[in-house]
């Protein structure tokens, strides 16, 4: 039960976003990850829907998940 509450906070449109220090954001992946892969990656804006800012699509932070439908 506490896995679809969480679930379901990060994907409430009015969640505050977390900063790119508290994520570990590195501008340059060092694992072969990137945002641009990323599930919570907006490419038309290179923003995130977790990370406060704007996100260099080469990044990578903690919140990353490979969206299956991306590159």
């Amino acid at each position: 039960m506490l896995a679809i509450g969480a679930v379901t906070f990060l994907a409430s449109p009015l969640q505050a976003k977390v900063t790119k220090i508290a994520v570990k954001y590195q501008e340059k992946s060092t694992n072969g990850k990137k945002c641009k892969e990323c599930i919570h990656f907006q490419t038309a804006t290179n923003e995130c829907n977790l990370v406060e800012g704007k996100i260099n699509p080469e990044g990578w932070c903690t919140f990353y998940l490979k969206d299956p439908k991306k590159a």
